[in-house]
């Protein structure tokens, strides 16, 4: 009968540790989105997708950005970034991390809410920077999201 006992409370304390582990895993400051910037009428401009959590200190996810400066097809640019910063206060995340060919990128991402009443959300690449700790673009640098989605939580 004692060693029942051992499995049950064994399993009990294993259930405790994966519970708080996932509902810590579920408090971190994330930064999720994706879309496209439109250019004047031509349509289809810039295209950036990501996901970000953690801290400043310890940030994990994942980067796309595709560059359209010199035209679509094989004019495009593809950069793959990994994260390794997010800072969060209320709607605006900053973002940091290190792309595939060794550059570094900073996104500064605005959440503005959501449907056709909400402001678009903002996400602005800002190739070169490499940390968490930058200043806001100024409102004429800041890119708008034309085609999708960004959400910013702060826990």
């Amino acid at each position: 009968m004692r060693s029942v006992k051992l499995v049950v409370v064994g399993a009990a304390v294993a259930a405790a540790m994966f519970g708080t582990a996932v509902a810590s895993a579920a408090q971190q400051d994330a930064a999720t989105g994706g879309g496209q910037v439109l250019v004047g009428s031509k349509g289809a401009g810039d295209t950036v997708a990501f996901t970000a959590k953690g801290t400043p200190d310890a940030g994990e996810g994942q980067v796309q950005y595709v560059d359209r400066t010199d035209g679509t097809g094989k004019d495009q640019v593809v950069h793959h970034g990994t994260v390794n910063c997010l800072a969060v206060m209320g709607n605006v995340a900053r973002i940091s991390g290190t792309w595939r060919d060794g550059g570094v990128f900073a996104i500064y991402v605005e959440d503005n809410g959501e449907g056709a009443a909400a402001d678009d959300d903002v996400v602005t690449v800002l190739p070169g920077e490499s940390t968490c700790d930058f200043d806001e673009p100024e409102d004429e640098d800041k890119t708008a999201l034309a085609r999708g989605n960004a959400q910013v939580r702060d826990r």
